[in-house]
């Protein structure tokens, strides 16, 4: 944890105390290195400072969250080691500090005025009144995760297509979800199962319960990460699909799938895409497809081949 320690105490001192943090306003157009969270976080800065104050609570919400979660594990890990001076001595630390954030939430539901700027690392730092915080998990792997989330739980109760305007391109409407129902033929050849133009071919009926499972958790995993992607061209955000990676999140059931080089991702519950890089290459054609309104696209799968066909 010693590679977090420095940021972590400098930005603890700049919370207990007034001080400045150098950061650097993004200039008012967008461009297009900006993710998705920056250019969120450049619209709010002229939004207003109620819609300022929402999107701060929900940060520090989860900033807070982060902390005690890391403070949990902090303890844990020094009771598996022997009572370790170092692990007890960071738990205490990450548990005052976590224990710091709601007072400047409490601020923000005072009405006291909100800043939002961009510092030269390009993690946001939140002022309120006089104190500043740097909204960075623990651990600066999860932060591109970390930054989705927050934008998540913002954009569920707010119009963030606000924060990208003239962005989003005629094709990228949202893929309105339904239920997945698969489909289920059965011939010679054995069941297939089928979706939309995805079809999942099976050798045999033996096991089928299991077949049937393991195709609906396939196709829900598929129409979720397209669905989620339709929302990303929505709001704006280029989608680099020669660049889409599935990436484990620590401590979490959800993957981070990065979008593009400019730090966009989406975070989603994929096992079986994560666990076959190769099965998400065969299912984005078909992705790209529906996300481009383009009929007729489909793709075939050998269950067999990606060990889906139990004896």
């Amino acid at each position: 944890m010693n590679f977090f320690k420095s940021l972590f105490i400098n930005t603890m001192y700049c919370l207990l105390t007034p001080c400045l943090i150098g950061v650097s306003h993004m200039s008012v157009a967008q461009d297009e290195s900006q993710s998705r969270f920056q250019r969120t976080v450049q619209y709010l800065q002229n939004a207003s400072p109620e819609l300022r104050g929402d999107f701060a609570a929900i940060a520090l919400t989860n900033l807070t969250e982060a902390y005690m979660a890391e403070a949990r594990l902090a303890r844990a890990e020094a009771g598996t080691r022997g009572r370790n001076a170092n692990l007890r001595g960071w738990s205490a630390m990450v548990d005052y500090y976590a224990r710091q954030l709601p007072l400047l939430l409490a601020d923000i539901e005072m009405g006291l005025p909100v800043q939002l700027v961009i510092g030269g690392e390009q993690e946001l730092a939140i002022t309120v009144a006089d104190r500043t915080v740097i909204v960075s998990p623990p651990r600066l792997n999860r932060q591109s995760a970390f930054e989705q989330a927050i934008l998540s739980d913002f954009c569920a109760t707010h119009r963030c297509e606000q924060s990208s305007p003239g962005k989003a391109k005629p094709e990228s409407a949202p893929v309105a979800m339904v239920g997945v129902r698969p489909n289920w033929t059965f011939s010679m050849q054995g069941p297939v199962c089928s979706h939309e133009g995805i079809q999942v071919r099976f050798e045999n009926t033996k096991n089928l319960a299991n077949s049937r499972l393991i195709c609906g958790q396939f196709l829900r995993e598929v129409m979720t990460l397209t669905d989620e992607l339709a929302w990303q061209q929505r709001d704006g955000v280029t989608i680099d699909w020669d660049a889409l990676k599935i990436q484990a999140t620590p401590h979490t059931p959800e993957h981070l799938v990065a979008v593009n080089a400019t730090g966009d991702s989406v975070l989603v519950t994929v096992p079986l895409l994560y666990r076959s890089p190769e099965l998400l290459q065969r299912v984005l054609p078909w992705m790209r497809g529906r996300l481009g309104n383009q009929q007729g696209v489909s793709v075939e799968l050998d269950a067999q081949y990606y060990g889906w066909q139990k004896p």
